[in-house]
């Protein structure tokens, strides 16, 4: 016992400066003195009491004898670290924001190769891709027994042939092809209502780059002889380009006389009826086959980009002072030619093809480009500083020979 206690009183003079060591050390090194490891026997229990009662009132002290103080930051070293985790952050966010842009822009690019195999899948079963809008006009429009009758002509959009193949069907049987998109028992009682339709967003038509999402919706006015309104249409990013407008053809290099019917792209309009020439200026015609690719599939584009409706964008900001109304998936005029802009505005003829502004034109949010389903089933990525004359001879699909770019277009992105 007198061993035990000098034993523990040299400890306690050599470590004075943190007695409770002492306790952890003679309490584990004492294990051989007991059948549990670091279990005290009862003769240390007064040992062990009295270095707990020191270890409690001792302070740190320095080598002579100060007492230091308790650690802790000062307001340099705080603002050292709020500095350095600011930068940090800066360096971080742009990284984060890359990797989500490059998710959504793959998620879009998805988006864009099911409406490219649904073409496909159409083609393959009625022998011809969907029209790029589809018209059925009689003579006088809207007369008994016409197309569409009581309203002028039968209207369609792309998207509706598409629906069977995007696991859309239910949507697609609710919908009436007899009738027009704009039909409604609000405007003409007893007919049906294919607006109704038209208000349920569709994923697969809408890329999740475009600000405002499934929650953006359409409303505004048709004419035709009569005023045809129509109220919250679920929108899409996606639109056919099927053409050159006439006022643009020869500013893209085509020579002059030159017909927009020479042009039409891979989705072509379908239009019928007494009514089409005489009414529309437009001979009746069908909407294309594989075989009328004469560019080739993979050289021809398919479906584009024109998002963000129906705000308007003009290279990237938003213009407040209007908006655009022809933005529902299921809207006709969802199919436009193709014109350019002047840089920075919506005046056109102009070089700038792509991200211009969404006004019936390519447009997406992805920087520097936008994505295009190509007529072969594939999806590419095209460039905002493309040639405007090789972008529009990507764009028809029987054009090789008209132009130099016709013939570069299978090269150049």
């Amino acid at each position: 016992m007198l061993q035990i206690q000098k034993f523990v009183h040299e400890r306690v003079t050599l470590y004075s400066p943190n007695p409770f060591r002492i306790f952890i050390s003679f309490c584990c090194g004492s294990s051989i003195l007991s059948s549990n490891r670091c279990a005290s026997p009862p003769h240390l229990q007064v040992s062990m009491e009295l270095l707990k009662v020191m270890s409690r009132n001792a302070k740190p002290r320095s080598r002579c004898g100060d007492t230091l103080a308790r650690p802790g930051f000062t307001l340099v070293e705080l603002l050292v670290v709020i500095a350095i985790i600011g930068i940090l952050v800066g360096l971080l966010l742009p990284a984060v924001q890359a990797a989500r842009e490059a998710a959504r822009r793959m998620s879009c690019g998805n988006n864009l190769k099911q409406i490219g195999l649904a073409s496909l899948n159409h083609e393959s079963a009625f022998k011809r891709l969907p029209p790029s809008l589809y018209v059925d006009i009689g003579l006088p429009p809207g007369g008994s027994g016409q197309p569409g009758s009581p309203y002028p002509a039968i209207v369609h959009c792309w998207s509706i042939y598409l629906l069977p193949y995007i696991e859309q069907n239910a949507l697609y049987q609710q919908y009436d092809q007899k009738f027009p998109w704009f039909s409604s028992p609000l405007i003409v009682p007893g007919t049906p209502d294919n607006q109704k339709v038209l208000q349920t967003p569709i994923a697969s038509f809408l890329c999740p780059s475009s600000p405002g999402g499934a929650a953006r919706t359409v409303s505004g006015t048709f004419r035709f002889g009569a005023s045809f309104p129509y109220q919250n249409l679920a929108v899409t990013d996606y639109a056919t380009c099927s053409s050159i407008n006439p006022g643009s053809i020869t500013f893209f290099g085509y020579p002059s006389g030159t017909t927009q019917n020479d042009l039409f792209s891979a989705l072509s309009p379908d239009v019928r009826g007494a009514g089409a020439q005489p009414l529309l200026g437009q001979a009746p015609r069908r909407s294309s086959r594989l075989a009328d690719i004469l560019d080739g599939t993979s050289r021809t584009i398919l479906m584009c980009e024109d998002a963000g409706r129906p705000e308007l964008w003009i290279q990237g900001k938003r213009n407040p002072s209007r908006q655009i109304n022809d933005g529902g998936w299921g809207h006709h005029e969802n199919d436009y030619g193709l014109d350019g802009a002047v840089s920075g505005t919506t005046t056109s003829p102009g070089n700038c093809v792509i991200n211009c502004h969404n006004d019936n034109e390519t447009y997406a949010f992805h920087g520097s480009g936008a994505m295009h389903a190509m007529t072969d089933g594939s999806v590419q990525f095209t460039s905002a500083n493309i040639s405007p004359q090789v972008y529009a001879a990507l764009l028809t699909a029987r054009g090789t020979g008209m132009t130099a770019a016709e013939n570069t277009a299978a090269t150049e992105e």
